[in-house]
């Protein structure tokens, strides 16, 4: 989930202020407005009172128990009720810990830090238990023009919804010639883009509207083709619209159109997943290769960025081999597609997916393992727990169940 608020952290070390300055990096944070303020508890308790206070606070302070409680009382009586305040001490020890915690402290951790371990105490200190959650957002996109990620993607969402038969949403993003409406035989009768002219209109009442139903499992919101509107759709009507659609199906699938502006990036960077569909030559690879660094760079480098080879032996002669895409990207495909553009035309003309129109073909096999790449969710790592005797606070958190947010 991508968050937004503001975070203002006061940090006393050089190695916490590190830490912090990793959360820039981090993509669920790449919304969030982060002031580093160095000085500690008490340069925070006097900015305080002088100014507003954020969402989140983050202070450092590695004083014994009573002088720490003392500077937290006196910032308690200058940051607003409500705010989130984490502390990052040296006391290692579960009893600090509880009394911090039984203050109003939404999490105390012990120096030093690390970026992610300011990540998990922010998210837990921010979540919500009555919230739904958000539904995975998968977005494809091709590296050039022509590619096929169309129909990469609404294969690969009807395999989606097909494999969990849970409720799934494809969202076509070109705006004026997209496709996913013709590749699954139905008949908009409003343009996706008409959706996004008024953002503060955009609720869930008329996105429904737009809404139009595949299946049982698999909803789309495309157009029909329209030249009548030259759409220029910002950021926020763009992820508005993506951020109610996450909250109707657990999954959507997004299919970007083949241009470079602030919302296609946008989404590229708010997504749980990307995959980007190449042709096997030159021009596709310094392309894939351009998108592939660009999301490394600002999702990280585990930035769950896949790649789907289509077209293979079109051009056998001139083609690059999948290794040549694999050592260039360090992305091993998810799928390969051969060139098989009677089969591709067929179910296209007949507006059907390969799990409808050619079960039994190897392409269908094929999105079906797409689909299962796509659908893994990540599991918790298992927690061991502290010896018997252990009284410090990291072998009490071990054990500890998690803390329902405030």
């Amino acid at each position: 989930m991508i968050h937004r608020f503001n975070i203002e952290a006061f940090p006393l070390s050089r190695e916490t202020e590190a830490a912090l300055e990793g959360l820039r990096a981090e993509r669920e944070f790449s919304k969030v407005k982060l002031a580093i303020l160095f000085g500690g508890l008490p340069r925070a308790v006097k900015h305080y009172a002088d100014n507003p206070s954020p969402r989140v606070i983050i202070v450092e302070d590695p004083s014994g128990i009573d002088q720490l409680m003392k500077n937290l009382e006196q910032m308690a009586e200058v940051v607003e009720p409500g705010r989130k305040v984490i502390v990052i001490g040296s006391i290692n020890d579960v009893q600090v810990y509880r009394r911090l915690v039984s203050q109003g402290i939404s999490e105390y951790l012990v120096g030093p830090v690390s970026t992610q371990e300011i990540v998990e105490a922010v998210v837990e200190s921010i979540r919500d238990p009555s919230q739904k959650e958000q539904g995975r957002l998968i977005s494809f996109i091709g590296a050039r023009g022509g590619v096929g990620s169309t129909t990469v993607a609404c294969n690969a969402a009807w395999a989606l919804a097909d494999t969990a038969k849970d409720e799934t949403i494809l969202v076509d993003l070109d705006l004026n010639f997209g496709t996913a409406a013709l590749s699954l035989n139905l008949d908009p009768k409003q343009a996706a883009g008409d959706a996004l002219i008024d953002t503060e209109r955009l609720d869930a009442t008329l996105v429904e509207r737009f809404l139009m139903e595949h299946d049982e499992h698999l909803s789309v919101i495309s157009t029909q083709g329209t030249l009548k509107e030259l759409y220029r759709p910002t950021s926020e009507s763009v992820e508005r619209l993506i951020d109610i659609t996450r909250q109707m199906a657990s999954t959507v699938v997004v299919d970007l159109p083949r241009q470079w502006t602030d919302w296609v990036s946008n989404l590229l960077v708010l997504s749980d997943e990307v995959v980007i569909t190449a042709a096997p030559d030159l021009s596709n690879l310094r392309d894939a290769k351009m998108m592939v660094d660009w999301m490394r760079s600002r999702r990280g480098e585990q930035a769950n960025v896949r790649l789907v080879l289509n077209k293979l032996d079109a051009g056998k002669k001139t083609q690059l081999s999948v290794k040549d895409f694999q050592e260039s990207l360090r992305l091993v495909p998810v799928g390969v597609l051969s060139w098989e553009p009677q089969i591709f035309g067929q179910l296209s003309n007949n507006g059907q997916v390969f799990g409808e129109g050619a079960r039994s073909h190897k392409a269908a096999a094929t999105f079906r393992q797409i689909a299962t790449t796509l659908g893994a969710r990540q599991s918790p790592a298992a927690k061991t727990g502290g010896g018997g005797g252990d009284n410090s606070l990291l072998g009490w958190l071990k054990k500890k169940p998690k803390k329902q947010a405030s």
